[in-house]
C-alpha cells in the first residue's frame, strides 16, 4: 500500500504540514467522526496542486499514479486511512460531501481495500453525469480492474459493470492509458459494444472513440477485422497508430497484405514501424 505521508510530505509547506498535524491530532482526540469536519477543509487549506512529478506507484495492492493525484486528495485518504472508516461512515462522507469533498472520497478508494461501500461508489460514477467524479473514482488507478478480476461474489463489481464502465469512457471521450491495466479485462463482447457504439457516432457523423481500435486489438470478435482494416486508411493520425497497434496485437495474418498496401503510402514514421511488424506476419 502507498505510504500517503511519506507521498505528501514532500509537496507541502511548514504550514500546511502544521495544519495535517493539527488535524492528525484532533482526529485521534475527537474520533473518527471528526473527519466528517476535516474533509471539508482539505482543498482549501492544503491546496488543490498535483504531486506533480510523483512516481508511479506499484505493489500487491494495486497500481496508482500518484501524480494524477491532488495534495487534498492524498490529505484525505490519510485522514480516512487514519479514520479506519467502516463503509457506514465512507459513505457518509461521500453523501454529505460537497462536490469536492465527493472528489477526495473518490480518490481514495484506489487507496484503501476493496469493500461493499466501494462498489457502491463505483455504481454512482456509473451514474453520475459529473466527468470530474467519474475520474477520481475511475481513473489514474488499477480499482476498476482489480474490483473486476476480484468477480461478483468477491466484490460485487461484475463483468458487465466493466463493460458500462468502459462505453462511458468511450462516450465521455477519456484516455484508455487512463484505465490502468483496462485491457486485462477486453472481452469479445465488449468489443461488440465498442464496435456498435463507433457505427452509432459513425452515422451521426461524430468522432469515434481513438482507444475503440486499441479495445477491440486485444479481445477481437465479429466485425472486428474490417474495423481494424478500415482503420488503417482512416484520415486521423491518432486513428491509424491505434488500429495498427490493434493489427500488431491481434497477429492475424489476414491483416498483413492490408499493412503492407497500405505501408507505401503511410506517412507517419511511427505507423510504418508498426505496420512493417504486421506485414511480416
Amino acid at each position: 500500500m502507498l505510504d500517503l505521508r511519506l507521498a505528501l510530505a514532500p509537496h507541502l509547506d511548514a504550514e500546511g504540514t502544521a495544519w495535517l498535524a493539527k488535524a492528525e491530532a484532533a482526529l485521534a482526540d475527537k474520533g473518527t467522526k471528526h473527519l466528517l469536519i476535516l474533509l471539508p477543509q482539505l482543498a482549501r487549506t492544503l491546496g488543490r496542486e498535483h504531486l506533480t512529478g510523483a512516481p508511479r506507484h506499484e505493489d500487491a495492492d494495486g497500481i496508482v499514479d500518484v501524480a494524477a493525484y491532488r495534495r487534498c486528495d492524498i490529505a484525505g485518504a490519510l485522514l480516512m486511512q487514519l479514520a479506519d472508516l467502516d463503509d457506514d461512515l465512507v459513505r457518509d462522507a461521500y453523501w454529505h460531501g460537497d462536490m469536492e469533498e465527493k472528489t477526495i472520497v473518490l480518490r481514495s478508494l484506489a487507496l484503501r481495500p476493496i469493500t461493499q461501500a466501494t462498489v457502491d461508489l463505483l455504481g454512482e460514477i456509473q451514474r453520475t453525469n459529473t466527468g470530474v467524479h467519474f475520474e477520481a473514482g475511475g481513473l489514474d488507478h488499477d480499482l476498476i480492474v482489480r474490483a473486476t478480476l476480484a468477480g461478483g461474489t468477491a466484490s460485487g463489481f461484475t463483468q458487465d459493470d466493466f463493460h458500462r464502465f468502459v462505453l462511458k469512457m468511450a462516450f465521455m471521450d477519456m484516455p484508455l492509458e487512463r484505465l490502468l491495466r483496462g485491457l486485462e479485462c477486453a472481452t469479445p463482447e465488449l468489443s461488440r459494444m465498442l464496435q456498435d457504439f463507433a457505427t452509432e457516432r459513425e452515422a451521426a457523423g461524430r468522432a469515434v472513440w481513438v482507444d475503440t481500435w486499441r479495445f477491440i486489438g486485444g479481445a477481437p470478435g465479429e466485425g472486428t477485422l474490417a474495423r481494424v482494416i478500415g482503420g488503417l486508411e482512416h484520415g486521423s493520425d491518432p486513428v491509424r497508430f491505434a488500429a495498427a497497434q490493434a493489427a500488431l496485437t491481434m497477429r492475424d495474418a489476414n491483416l498483413a497484405p492490408f499493412a503492407r498496401e497500405r505501408l507505401a503510402r503511410e506517412p507517419v514514421a511511427e505507423i510504418r514501424d508498426l505496420l512493417e511488424k504486421v506485414a511480416a506476419l
